[in-house]
């Protein structure tokens, strides 16, 4: 392995390659990929759990089986490159959409069976889904990368999160808005129902995705040596700096939904519209840094991400801690900060991987980094929560600030992020502007662009 090269200051735009024929039908599959993983995967499955009263260990492994099944990659990586990327994602994603049906059918069930069975069938058919999943999504990243060149990633996956946040936004929505009108036994089956169509119109649009021929694709035939790899200088270092934040991250994503549910008292319907109307801030996050992305380089958008992220665990901390109250500003406040925080992690976060590993062993090196990230964000929730149940009915006064299971969450994951932030320094990356010059593009010209573009288009067309 050579070492990586020293960082390179700019602040011009590379030279951009052409967009492969064809690329807008990966924003569609994404957009109905996330509007079906978005139910089974995220906040109205944990909702679904809480509606059958579940502990919060039953919410921990619920939510880590996707995670933790991810390991799966390693035994698959080796042969997404003899089967060709297309034809092994797609077969893996036609599969886990059958498996979809099936936990509609559970989510029908009437009240009158056994929650305890129904989260029971429910685990199973999550545990076979996520493992389908885990051993198909090895093919994703290795195929994309392949296809789209490096000076157009940032633009790439900036329009593909963007579909993908779209898609959110309208699922979560219509499912808060189902359990909010319709909350009946059946309300659930209806938003589960409604993930499996999306699941298999994806497919639709996953078969025109520009295939990579398989000759195409660089083979290393000797075995993988894991250890050297992921002890390559570059990657190591941010694998070890990604781990640290997903710990942070792994933990709020999971025990937020049971935060506003039992803390907070917020209704079923209302946490799917938080949960909307964090994406559509995750959304214009991506609108405003999608252009700005492909020149500034990823650490500067990693840092301000840490930084908002801080900011946010630590307002949930002082709420928690009954130091300030939970109202309608500082709910909008935190929407901001986790929604633009996590526009510039998902951004930046993937984008830096892409430009780290090298051709040779590709996917080999993305299924080790995906599944040293996901094996934290799933082992992280199982550790807090049998720590959650524990301090359900712990309390503490220490003077003004009220100490009980929420308040040393937030403390702690605060604490995570800044000692994430230190080790962010460590990471090298070839290309990326100076710190005045990024702050100058985010806070002036990105959005003085912005609104040039709304005026003129608010202006019509000249004539004359």
């Amino acid at each position: 392995m050579r070492p990586s090269p020293a960082p390179v200051e700019q602040s011009s735009p590379a030279s951009l390659d052409p967009m492969p024929k064809d690329i807008h039908n990966v924003y569609i599959y994404e957009m109905f990929n996330t509007a079906s993983w978005s139910v089974v995967l995220g906040s109205p499955m944990l909702l679904y759990f809480q509606h059958l009263n579940a502990s919060a260990t039953i919410l921990a492994i619920a939510a880590c089986l996707s995670p933790m099944l991810n390991i799966l990659q390693i035994p698959a990586a080796q042969f997404v490159e003899r089967v060709g990327y297309r034809r092994f994602v797609l077969s893996g994603w036609t599969s886990r959409s059958i498996v979809v049906i099936g936990m509609a059918l559970v989510a029908f069930l009437p009240d009158s069976v056994s929650p305890a069975a129904r989260m029971v069938v429910m685990l199973c058919l999550s545990f076979i889904y996520n493992a389908l999943r885990g051993i198909a999504v090895c093919g994703i990243l290795p195929w994309f990368t392949h296809i789209v060149s490096e000076s157009r990633r940032g633009e790439f996956l900036a329009k593909d999160q963007l579909a993908g946040a779209l898609a959110a936004i309208v699922c979560l929505f219509i499912s808060g808005t189902l359990l909010g009108l319709h909350n009946a036994w059946y309300s659930f089956g209806i938003v589960f129902a409604m993930s499996a169509a999306c699941a298999f119109a994806s497919l639709v649009f996953l078969r025109r995705i520009p295939d990579v021929p398989v000759e195409k694709i660089s083979r290393n035939p000797a075995p993988m040596p894991w250890g050297e790899m992921l002890f390559y200088p570059p990657f190591f270092k941010y694998v070890r700096y990604n781990v640290i934040i997903n710990t942070a991250l792994g933990a709020s994503s999971v025990f937020w939904v049971r935060y506003f549910r039992t803390s907070l008292q917020v209704s079923e319907s209302n946490v799917l519209y938080v949960a909307c109307f964090s994406t559509i801030v995750l959304a214009m996050g991506l609108v405003l840094v999608g252009p700005l992305i492909d020149r500034a380089g990823n650490k500067p958008a990693l840092t301000v991400s840490g930084l908002l992220f801080v900011c946010h665990f630590t307002g949930w901390a002082c709420v928690a801690a009954r130091i300030i109250p939970f109202n309608d500003l500082v709910l909008s406040i935190q929407l901001f900060t986790s929604g633009l925080g996590g526009a510039l992690w998902n951004l930046a976060n993937i984008r830096i991987v892409m430009g780290i590993v090298p051709a040779m062993g590709r996917p080999h090196f993305l299924a080790l980094y995906s599944v040293a990230s996901n094996l934290t964000v799933g082992l992280v929730p199982l550790a807090w929560g049998p720590v959650m149940d524990y301090l359900g009915h712990w309390r503490l006064a220490w003077g003004w600030w009220q100490w009980n299971s929420y308040s040393v969450f937030y403390c702690t994951l605060t604490l995570t992020i800044g000692a994430g932030l230190f080790m962010l320094r460590s990471v090298a990356e070839p290309m990326t502007m100076t710190w005045d010059v990024f702050m100058t593009e985010l806070l002036v010209r990105t959005p003085s662009r912005a609104v040039s573009r709304l005026i003129g288009r608010l202006r019509g067309p000249v004539v004359g």
